[in-house]
């Protein structure tokens, strides 16, 4: 009897914590919103020609990557029509919005959003120019090298009926000016964009998180690598250079470090900077309203299947968000 006893009341406690989980889960849910974003630099078809890192050689360990990360919005950069023909062919479960930079639309490179078709509705979208004339489509703002793009859109989640703006871009490479005043500009159209919904920034600001750029995203916007309630997890470079590692410097080992010695570029004492250690910087950025929490948040350092390079020369970051309900 007393066997039986000590059974039937473990049994009673598992089914009371079972209750209980299921409860707190369908409150919780009901309530909160749960999305899995990221930001992914493919690398532009046209580049690479002749060497194992050619579009052709790898659209499919990007395909694959896109999937495995099982994500609801995401944001891609430096996406060339052939590129994006491929995606949409592949991954018809999603929508991709957004222009291609150059005066006429269509050609050059897009930093689309892309965001799952059966869970969001599109309430609004567009695309603007980084420039001093950002709705003139192919200006180059501030000496940027190249036009630069931000696209967004105002999603509603179907079930619940919450709304977001879910914004990406890809600042200019070599102009600081350009990245400090297009971040700028991309900050001040959002906040008009949203208003008042909750906003997620993402894309390859081709700055570190010392850099002006990243400050005043910051004084806005949680970046979610910092705000993350689980210990963040991948490496803390996110543009490899097809620099291949054996075994990545992770984000944890980065991060006992001092700020300004993990962001540095500059050899000391013939010691190599910790950027050249890594093999690269972390320049990928996903950023967030101060009221959306962050449950975790990853570098996706995956090699190609088979070959010691990867599926672009960025890795993916993913992060998964609780953005809150304006009940």
């Amino acid at each position: 009897m007393i066997f039986y006893g000590n059974i039937h009341m473990k049994y009673s406690n598992f089914l009371f914590s079972v209750a209980a989980f299921l409860f707190v889960f369908n409150s919780y849910s009901a309530q909160e919103n749960v999305v899995r974003v990221a930001t992914f630099n493919i690398r532009l078809g046209s580049g690479d020609k002749g060497t194992w890192n050619a579009w052709p050689e790898r659209k499919g360990d990007v395909l694959r990557l896109i999937r495995e990360m099982k994500l609801d919005v995401y944001g891609l950069q430096e996406v060339q029509p052939k590129q994006l023909e491929f995606l949409k062919k592949h991954l018809s479960e999603f929508r991709f919005i957004g222009d291609y930079r150059n005066a006429d639309r269509v050609s050059g490179e897009a930093s689309p959003v892309c965001f799952r078709r059966n869970r969001f509705s599109l309430q609004s979208s567009g695309t603007f120019w980084l420039s001093e004339k950002p709705d003139v489509p192919g200006l180059k703002g501030w000496g940027a090298a190249y036009p630069r793009v931000c696209s967004y859109v105002i999603l509603s989640d179907k079930q619940t009926g919450e709304r977001f703006c879910f914004a990406n871009t890809h600042t200019d490479h070599k102009s600081e000016l350009a990245r400090e005043h297009g971040i700028r500009l991309v900050l001040e159209r959002m906040d008009k964009i949203a208003a008042g919904a909750s906003i997620v920034l993402v894309g390859d600001h081709n700055c570190l998180e010392i850099d002006k750029p990243s400050l005043l995203v910051t004084k806005q916007l949680k970046d979610a690598l910092y705000a993350s309630e689980s210990s963040p997890k991948g490496a803390w470079r996110t543009y490899n250079g097809w620099r291949w590692r054996e075994k990545e410097i992770e984000i944890s080992e980065a991060m006992k470090l001092p700020r300004d010695i993990r962001n540095s570029s500059e050899s000391k004492n013939g010691e190599l900077s910790f950027i050249e250690r890594c093999g690269g910087s972390r320049i990928d950025y996903i950023y967030v309203s101060p009221k959306i929490r962050v449950v975790d948040y990853k570098t996706v350092d995956s090699p190609r299947l088979g070959r010691t390079t990867y599926p672009s020369d960025h890795f993916p970051v993913v992060a998964t968000l609780i953005i809150p309900c304006n009940l």
